[in-house]
């Protein structure tokens, strides 16, 4: 294993605190987030990229949950998961056919996969936990065809005083019973999800190959949703 993606790994065991529980997590909450109102938007911003026989790639596809959706919306897609989380790789489980998983480090990643192979791209909340996510983007520049589409989705800056009312009891923040390390814990996680604006995620989207069709914000400002197509 390299020094790198051993640094990746020990962050993002950091950032999600207990790996078992995150697991838990993001297949208790999987529905809420891909609802309808995602796969409408999904049919109208990214399956017009489709080509006959799709292939879609999710970056930090977690346990393959939306591998899996992909596989029985899409009958004969080829859905491909990025994960580098072991707590997240053990948890996938068996695959239908069309789907897999590849373990690699999305900080400087070497997919097997031939250049402009890929018509579509999900990363939902992945690149708001990157210490730099210029490699993904020059990667995923390279695998996808002219005319893919890139939808990604995750929590961007906002001031602090929206990120407390969202995220925690102002009373106890300000509590003289908080202990130190409650308050490291929550300033930590307070900049990894602030470290991107939209503007910024736009800005590197524009400089490695993409240009944006479609942008908005939503929860007062901290998530974003940006879908962009590959020139």
């Amino acid at each position: 294993m390299s020094d790198r993606r051993r640094q990746t790994e020990e962050m993002l065991a950091k950032h999600h605190r207990d790996g078992a529980r995150f697991v838990q997590l993001m297949k208790e909450s999987f529905d809420s987030r891909f609802d309808d109102i995602f796969w409408n938007a999904w049919r109208q911003w990214v399956e017009p990229a489709y080509s006959e026989r799709p292939v879609v790639l999710d970056l930090g596809a977690g346990p393959g949950l939306f591998v899996q959706a992909l596989a029985r919306r899409y009958p004969g897609i080829r859905a491909i998961g990025v994960e580098v989380a072991p707590y997240m790789l053990e948890a996938v489980g068996e695959l239908p056919a069309g789907c897999e998983i590849i373990a690699e480090d999305l900080h400087d990643p070497k997919l097997p996969l031939e250049d402009g192979s890929v018509d579509a791209v999900m990363c939902s909340v992945v690149l708001h936990e990157m210490d730099q996510p210029l490699r993904t983007l020059q990667e995923i520049s390279r695998v996808m065809r002219r005319g893919g589409r890139f939808y990604i989705a995750d929590w961007v800056r906002a001031p602090l005083e929206v990120y407390v009312r969202n995220q925690t009891d102002e009373a106890k923040l300000f509590g003289a019973d908080i202990s130190t390390a409650e308050l490291e814990d929550f300033f930590i996680h307070f900049v990894e999800h602030n470290r991107f604006s939209r503007e910024d995620l736009i800005y590197l989207l524009n400089h490695t190959g993409f240009a944006v069709i479609h942008s908005e914000i939503a929860k007062e400002g901290r998530y974003a949703r940006i879908v962009a197509e590959k020139r």
